[in-house]
């Protein structure tokens, strides 16, 4: 008690000392960080030959470059690592050997006569072509002083950077092209590998006629393996590979009758909307603009859609993975095809709509031809024909233009539309009505069939109480094997990988190669966190809970004979080695090929005009064919897809190389300089001091 009480009389120490722990801990941690990671780095995504690549420049690069990319996050920052890196290289190459690129020449790559691809690309026109009036406004307005909006100047620096890195990149590899030269000996190679062809006999025992008990392995086999294939597994950079196993997550029956039940109380409110659109909005439903015939509406409720009148519901009925309703709008008979020509003034015209109806007046009063006119103002590829489109069929064109042409559109009437490309005049010229089938436009909400998250819950703890376990991968693999639960073999992943296995490739694999990677992580480990991954299909649901357990850790350099085991594909491999081995010692039926058939219960196949170029994945059997005389057998050949035995049934021809090698010179040249491009980025990166700190970021 006097303890107590002296507490109370002096808290303030209590506080204080508190206060100065909790202090310490943090002060550790600052410490800590500082010491792995320096003041500098806080920003430093990485460095190529100590040039930094600042994340700052990084960030602002992807949300300038790549707004509107749909695609895959980390694999979108990984086209931007590449880039970053190739940047740096190509400007200290390009420095070293005094190339540059000024500013006329860059003028010229962006507003000249023959631009920079990046420019090509970036801004097309609706017929596929350079906009070149859009590029003319942008180079009139940056001239003029008027080219003064913050984001589309930074966007514009940036697409320089893209644009000057891409011409240094062609300068070095133009001089690496024009200084390579083809000898004699590899032209008259070229030529004989090109005009040496034979016809040949075989016999292939594929490798699964011997068990894998048969073919044991041992330290031996992978050690024999390394010396015939040294440096086919050496890596870069550390790797890791990762067993798991996966709790899929599936709607329940009673989770069916739910979802069933929630789109059926929705049927009264949408038969009696005043307002369909507001109603379908408000409930994620589609209401369609197009009208669709039996055989494009789903065939277990097609009939009764296009029975029911118009202003009913009808449903819940199963449509895929979703239980629908459906509210019939309108009923129509459709064209099959509809010819029709237009005038297109693109979007980036601001007069558009004024033009379109000026031509649209000019016409109605008699004062105008269509094709005459669409041949003067059209931008669209059309303009030749006078704007003719010729016959199509529903769906071939945009939303709004096909609408107008089989929906709503007349026959020899003109009509005004705004579509993605532009403001275009239509003239419906013809329509063919062959099969008159009636076709319904509905209004649709859907209710996909997902797990509850009772259900989700209780896969959870499935997937928790296997963590509680399995400790050890000894542990996980025999509790997988209780389970029935298939155990999954990663490839090997590298730090800054975002795809596991067959796992959805993104954030939620990220997860598991950042366990995977901790320092703490060691091999034999299983992670006591669940990996939660969210449907791929978008619903706000968990498809699938993970466990996962470090399998192996390679680390940069030459291949050992425990990476190797690590790997399936080694495996694989050593194992097909040895399994060779095997069947060569089997094979008892002689040299006569028809009789090693019978043997193994393959056949004898025969392979025509086959040339060295032809070498394909078989390269020991194509050498070997070349190497023997007609008719004669060889031995037993270990290839990539089983035990080959093969005899030549023609002469090996042959050719008189001719005097003019002209032709095979430049086909040698040209073939070794179209890998030039890649394979001189990927030689500079191999060679550079690079240093990646990504994975400390995303």
């Amino acid at each position: 008690m006097a303890l107590i009480g002296t507490i109370r009389k002096n808290g303030w120490i209590l506080i204080a000392l508190m206060t100065l722990a909790l202090g310490g801990f943090i002060l550790m941690e600052i410490i800590s960080n500082a010491q792995r990671n320096s003041a500098g780095d806080v920003n430093t995504l990485g460095k190529v030959n100590g040039a930094e690549i600042k994340r700052s420049e990084f960030e602002d690069y992807e949300k300038l470059v790549y707004a509107n990319a749909k695609s895959n996050s980390f694999q979108v920052r990984n086209q931007m690592w590449d880039y970053f890196v190739e940047r740096n290289l190509i400007s200290q190459e390009a420095e070293e050997l005094g190339l540059g690129v000024d500013s006329e020449e860059l003028k010229e790559l962006e507003f000249g006569m023959n631009p920079s691809p990046i420019i090509t690309d970036r801004f097309k026109g609706n017929d596929g072509q350079i906009n070149r009036q859009q590029l003319a406004s942008i180079k009139g307005a940056i001239e003029g002083g008027q080219f003064t909006d913050p984001l589309n100047r930074a966007y514009w620096a940036t697409q320089e950077k893209e644009i000057v890195k891409e011409r240094l990149q062609n300068k070095i590899v133009t001089l690496v092209t024009k200084g390579m030269y083809t000898p004699t000996w590899q032209a008259e190679m070229a030529f004989h590998e090109n005009n040496e062809r034979l016809d040949f006999a075989y016999v292939r025992i594929p490798y699964d006629k011997v068990k894998d008990e048969e073919a044991q392995l041992t330290d031996e086999d992978f050690s024999a393996f390394l010396k015939q294939n040294p440096h086919l597994y050496d890596q870069s950079e550390e790797t890791r590979i990762v067993n798991y196993v996966s709790f899929e997550v599936k709607p329940t029956a009673a989770d069916t009758a739910a979802n069933r039940e929630t789109v059926a109380r929705l049927v009264d409110g949408l038969r009696t909307t005043p307002n369909d659109s507001t109603f379908i909005a408000v409930n994620n439903g589609v209401l369609e603009n197009t009208y669709k015939s039996k055989s494009v509406l789903p065939p277990s409720i097609a009939d009764t859609l296009l029975r029911a009148p118009i202003g009913a519901v009808v449903g819940p009925y199963l449509d895929g993975n979703a239980w629908t309703i459906a509210k019939i709008l309108d009923k129509k008979v459709i064209a099959d095809s509809v010819r029709a020509r237009h005038i297109l003034i693109p979007k980036n015209n601001p007069d558009g709509e004024r033009i379109i109806d000026s031509l649209k007046n000019l016409i109605e009063k008699g004062n105008g031809r269509f094709d005459s006119l669409a041949v003067q103002n059209s931008m669209d590829g059309s303009r030749a024909e006078g704007g003719d489109l010729g016959w199509f069929a529903p769906g071939r064109m945009v939303p709004e233009f096909n609408a107008i042409a089989f929906y709503e559109g007349v026959q020899g009437q003109l009509y005004k539309v705004q579509t993605q490309f532009g403001w275009h005049l239509i003239e419906i010229t013809g329509k063919k009505f062959i099969k008159n089938e009636s076709s319904v436009k509905a209004a649709y909400v859907s209710q996909p069939i997902e797990p509850s998250e009772v259900t989700q819950s209780m896969i959870k703890d499935k997937a928790v109480a296997f963590v509680q376990q399995a400790k050890t991968i000894t542990e996980f693999n025999s509790l997988a094997g209780q389970q029935n639960m298939s155990v999954e073999t990663s490839a090997a992943v590298k730090t800054n990988d975002y795809t596991v296995g067959q796992l959805t490739a993104g954030e939620y694999s990220r997860d598991i190669v950042k366990w995977a990677f901790n320092e703490k992580t060691k091999i034999g480990n299983v992670s006591q966190e669940v990996f939660s991954f969210r449907d791929a299909n978008g619903g706000y649901f968990d498809s699938r809970y993970v466990v996962a357990v470090l399998k192996n850790i390679a680390p940069a350099g030459s291949a050992t004979v425990a990476s190797l085991k690590a790997l399936p594909d080694a495996e694989l491999k050593v194992r097909n080695e040895k399994k060779g081995s095997v069947l060569k010692g089997k094979i008892t039926a002689g040299t006569d090929l028809s009789a090693i058939a019978t043997q193994w219960g393959v056949q004898v196949d025969t392979a025509r005009g086959t040339s060295m170029m032809q070498a394909g994945g078989e390269p020991r059997v194509i050498g070997t064919v070349f190497n023997l005389a007609k008719d004669a057998v060889s031995g037993p050949i270990v290839g990539s897809g089983g035990v080959y035995i093969v005899k030549p049934i023609t002469e090996k021809p042959q050719v008189q190389v001719p005097a003019d090698l002209t032709m095979f010179r430049k086909q040698v040249s040209s073939s070794a300089a179209s890998s030039v491009k890649t394979s001189l980025i990927a030689a500079m990166k191999k060679h550079a001091d690079l240093k990646d700190n990504r994975s400390r970021f995303f």
